[in-house]
């Protein structure tokens, strides 16, 4: 019998239904995420700690945000959202200029303007605005752009 536990936590670990599954605090670290395999033979158990550790910046525990209702004003207020998560596509400080509006809701349809220089293509830009959207607004179907000359990613279009 093998068992495996991945931790992130820096204080021990207990498991009430079997008094010998306890990890000490001195193998978890808060930044390394490490995989401890617990295995018996012959009665006793035995651990192994796995070789691969992966370093974590961020935490894997987050709390989803709750889904919005389907309205202009939270439309408006999720692009906002999405301009400091995707901070990569909206970075002025290196001259990209790019904003998305909202254009029209229309039903579960919500249609975007776009303008200004993006580090990404403009079609990227908003398959990845309408994921976002469609995540935090479920009743969103489909996400489009209001006029197809704004997918045209030459210079004079900036």
């Amino acid at each position: 019998m093998a068992l495996k536990i991945h931790s992130l936590l820096s204080s021990s670990l207990s498991f009430s239904s079997h008094p010998l599954l306890l990890l000490p605090s001195n193998l978890c670290k808060s930044s390394i995420l490490k995989t401890l395999t617990l295995t018996t033979r012959n009665g006793v158990v035995r651990s192994k700690p796995s070789k691969t550790n992966r370093r974590s910046s961020l935490p894997l525990i987050s709390a989803a945000l709750p889904p919005l209702d389907l309205t202009e004003e939270n439309v408006r207020q999720v692009l906002l959202d999405a301009r400091s998560e995707f901070a990569q596509i909206f970075d002025a400080s290196v001259g990209m200029t790019g904003e998305a509006e909202l254009a029209e809701v229309d039903g579960p349809f919500v249609k975007l303007s776009l303008r200004g220089r993006f580090w990404h293509t403009r079609a990227m830009v908003l398959a990845r605005l309408g994921n976002y959207l469609k995540s935090r607004i479920p009743e969103i179907l489909e996400v489009e752009i209001e006029d197809e000359k704004q997918l045209d990613d030459s210079p004079e279009n900036f």
